[in-house]
């Protein structure tokens, strides 16, 4: 395991206070960045859920994908505070960042790129596989596209303070439907369990019968849910430590549920389902609601109710925030030698671009026509994820 510090001086083992003194002016904005080859080291792993809140930049969510091989780490310091971490893979001649759907400046990011390019002189394209927002200013020539999204909701400091955030419609909607089913069904219940208060086996048999009720609830749009096992064990590992479970019941039996994560002061809304029986009540809303509560109850200050355009997210108040592929090449030179990696970033861009077109301007896609153009984009869109 190796360690190596500053852009300029790559390889050169010096301590951090040296280079900050030395090399501050060498720096973009001061940052001096440290690389750690095949370890994590414990700051790096609190600064990432401090930095980020985001699930998929979490250590531990990582660890759960492949806990045998350890990623290597990139820390940008700033005045001797931590102000970026990235954890990255060498895949060729290719740099891949695991660490996902975060937000970064232009400062962290030219740091983070000019220090790997200086530390491997092979490397000659980085790619972020989900960022939220790359800020204007990056000092290298780059590539990038939005190809999802994730839908981010601010939380207020009190449960009142949120139900008169949300609009007119929506507060007649969760009042009326809300009081329609205690009318119906006065053996409701809602209750938010932290893990230590739910036994495991409750938690799992609870994700199972929620992915039920997805799967059920979807088909009856004549959609299928794409439910993947081995992730979802993973999740629950996840969830052992830091998760947070609604569960609705009537008279004792379950009808609707949620399972968040929480990373700091964030929360990953995972899984929100109803029993498609009480569609009636619009029980699936309800839900994510006394969840969004639930959350704001205990302190969560945001919270990402994730890709998937659904017109209930923006009735509860969360924004899309596009989620971007970016791949960034060592000069502008390496970029013309690549032309058909070049040639690919751009046709996958169209490609999504095109997709997101008839998602959203043939929402209904009855013609014949739009539902073959729509399969042929997913089609395309697929293959062309798969050979990157």
């Amino acid at each position: 395991m190796s360690q190596y510090s500053g852009s300029l001086l790559t390889g050169l083992a010096s301590p951090l206070e040296t280079l900050i003194s030395e090399e501050s002016d060498k720096q973009p904005a001061g940052i001096v960045g440290q690389i750690h080859e095949r370890q994590v080291p414990l700051q790096a792993i609190d600064a990432l859920d401090r930095l980020y809140g985001s699930l998929y930049a979490s250590y531990r969510f990582q660890r759960l994908g492949d806990p045998t091989a350890t990623p290597h780490a990139w820390i940008g310091y700033q005045q001797g505070d931590i102000v970026g971490v990235l954890l990255f893979r060498l895949d060729g001649a290719r740099i891949r960042v695991i660490t996902e759907m975060v937000t970064l400046g232009a400062e962290v990011a030219t740091a983070f790129c000019r220090d790997v390019f200086d530390r491997y002189p092979c490397i000659h394209e980085i790619d972020f596989n989900a960022i939220s927002q790359l800020s204007p200013g990056l000092r290298f020539a780059c590539q990038s596209f939005a190809f999802s999204e994730n839908y981010v909701l601010e939380l207020p400091t009190s449960v009142l303070e949120y139900e008169q955030a949300l609009g007119k419609s929506t507060r007649k909607t969760l009042r009326g439907y809300g009081n329609r089913l205690l009318r119906d069904h006065p053996g409701f219940e809602w209750h938010c369990y932290l893990p230590g208060s739910l036994p495991r086996h409750a938690q799992r048999a609870l994700v199972v019968q929620l992915h039920e009720f997805k799967r059920r609830s979807m088909a009856a749009r004549g959609k299928l849910a794409q439910i993947d096992v081995r992730e979802t064990a993973q999740l629950l590992q996840m969830a052992a430590d830091c998760g947070l479970y609604g569960v609705g019941t009537i008279d004792g039996k379950l009808c609707a549920g949620s399972l968040a994560l929480r990373v700091g002061d964030h929360c990953t809304m995972l899984l929100c389902a109803a029993d498609p029986a009480f569609s009636q009540y619009r029980l699936g809303l309800m839900a994510c609601y006394w969840s969004l509560c639930d959350c704001l109850r205990l302190g969560v200050r945001q919270c990402h109710l994730l890709w998937g355009r659904y017109r209930y997210k923006e009735q509860l108040l969360a924004v899309a925030s596009s989620l971007h592929r970016v791949r960034v090449y060592r000069s502008r030179w390496q970029m013309l030698c690549r032309p058909i990696s070049v040639v690919g970033i751009a046709s996958r861009g169209l490609l999504h671009r095109w997709r997101a077109w008839l998602l959203e301007d043939i929402p209904e896609r009855r013609h014949p026509c739009a539902r073959c153009l729509l399969w042929l984009a997913r089609r395309l869109s697929q293959g062309s994820d798969s050979n990157s």
